[in-house]
């Protein structure tokens, strides 16, 4: 109940304020969008750039394409709000996993602040701004590193934030508490996880044409919404020990109970003159298989030329465990082919569920973004994946053999991002 009470408090503050500050009361809309064409060479892979967004093959003019709207309200003196809502191609369409944003903000100095409401993640160096692609290089933030953290990218709750200068440089501290709900859908089926406890602390330092971030966080796995799941993990659990000795093992590893999620992030950004030089290094710690442990990294350089720069960049991601490895199921002699086979049948679903859930895939990208006024950016975009066996977690296969050798996909992409 603890993320559905901040965002009310958040949303009702946002239109009602104390009649003595009336007169204070100030309300300024904003918008951002991203229109994209892309079009991906493999029919067989489907790509989205978030795990909450549907995953497509071919010609797409919604992957990556937003719509976002912006409230800015001051409330009072050292009283105000945000509420931001962005429109994107969502698996699981509903009005909580659009809103982005939902908080009342209380700074008692200038040095201090307190939000309660729904909040950025600060976990990375876009999370002020993950969705406004005009605000960055490419078309949009690099695969390997932020699809899976898209869906962590706000939460419900508290964050107390401290600002200085310090040394000629801005320095930004905060702590962060509260619950997030993952909504997706997979094999078009609904699947929800709860992050509970979510802990995090962030530190930002930014000095000339450095800017310098690093956070930690820290939550436990909570209830999942999955019939299919549900249903996966009481068939391994109702094999007999003796049969299979490994089912309940892996039973363990898909359920959430008892798990938790560890993340630990580093990013640094050079912007000089013509240069444009930025890069993230992030480690999860996870025994939940669905989300496995994983370093993921990139680095991307960009040179000004009059309105345009133009881009390359490089970007990885790979599990940090070994694949789990099924073994086989033991059926003694005598055993009744109605209750081997589907045991043999259920040993070989979780050896494919188990091999799509890895992480491993290299990626290549070169590209241009024109800045044809202080408002519009033109983008063009070309990433090659090189997806290694058994690691296409952050895909979509139509054909499940797929996971077991190595893909190359080629994405072109065309984009028009736009402030208003």
């Amino acid at each position: 109940m603890l993320h559905r009470g901040a965002i009310a408090i958040a949303l009702l503050a946002s239109f009602v304020t104390n009649k003595s500050y009336a007169n204070n009361l100030d309300v300024n809309f904003s918008g951002f969008a991203s229109l994209t064409f892309s079009y991906s060479d493999d029919s067989d892979i489907g790509f989205a750039s978030s795990y909450a967004n549907k995953n497509e093959a071919g010609s797409s003019v919604t992957r990556d394409s937003i719509l976002g709207g912006q409230a800015n309200v001051s409330l009072a003196k050292n009283w105000d709000s945000v509420i931001q809502v962005v429109l994107q191609d969502r698996t699981f369409k509903s009005f909580d996993n659009y809103l982005e944003l939902a908080f009342v903000r209380y700074r008692p100095s200038r040095h201090w602040a307190l939000r309660v409401g729904r909040l950025n993640s600060d976990l990375y160096l876009l999370s002020e701004y993950p969705y406004v692609g005009y605000a960055y290089t490419w078309v949009r933030p690099p695969h390997s590193y932020y699809s899976f953290a898209n869906i962590a990218s706000n939460f419900d709750g508290i964050d107390l934030e401290y600002s200085k200068y310090i040394n000629e440089g801005f320095l930004r501290l905060k702590l962060a508490y509260g619950t997030s709900t993952a909504k997706l859908k997979a094999y078009n089926n609904d699947f929800f996880i709860d992050f509970d406890n979510l802990a995090t602390f962030s530190a930002n330092y930014m000095l000339d044409e450095w800017t310098m971030r690093f956070s930690l966080s820290h939550s436990n796995l909570g209830d999942y919404k999955s019939s299919n799941l549900h249903a996966f993990i009481d068939a391994l659990d109702a094999v007999p020990q003796s049969i299979w000795p490994q089912a309940q093992r892996i039973s363990a590893k898909f359920n959430t109970q008892g798990n938790t999620l560890e993340y630990a992030a580093f990013g640094l950004t050079y912007d000089n003159d013509n240069w444009l030089v930025q890069s993230e290094l992030g480690v999860s710690e996870s025994d939940w298989i669905v989300a496995p442990s994983v370093l993921s990294a990139y680095v991307s350089a960009g040179y000004r030329v009059n309105n345009a720069i133009f881009y390359t960049g490089f970007s990885a991601a790979k599990n940090r465990d070994d694949v789990v490895k099924i073994t086989d199921p033991i059926i003694p002699p005598g055993i009744p082919d109605q209750t081997s086979a589907p045991i043999q049948q259920l040993a070989a679903i979780t050896e494919s569920a188990v091999k799509i859930t890895n992480v491993h895939q290299h990626v290549i990208n070169i590209g241009v973004k024109w800045q044809l006024s202080e408002r519009i950016a033109l983008k063009a975009q070309l990433d090659r994946f090189d997806i290694k066996p058994e690691g296409a977690g952050l895909w979509s296969l139509a054909d499940p053999n797929d996971a077991t050798k190595s893909n190359k996909v080629h994405i072109i992409s065309l984009n028009a991002s736009m402030v208003f």
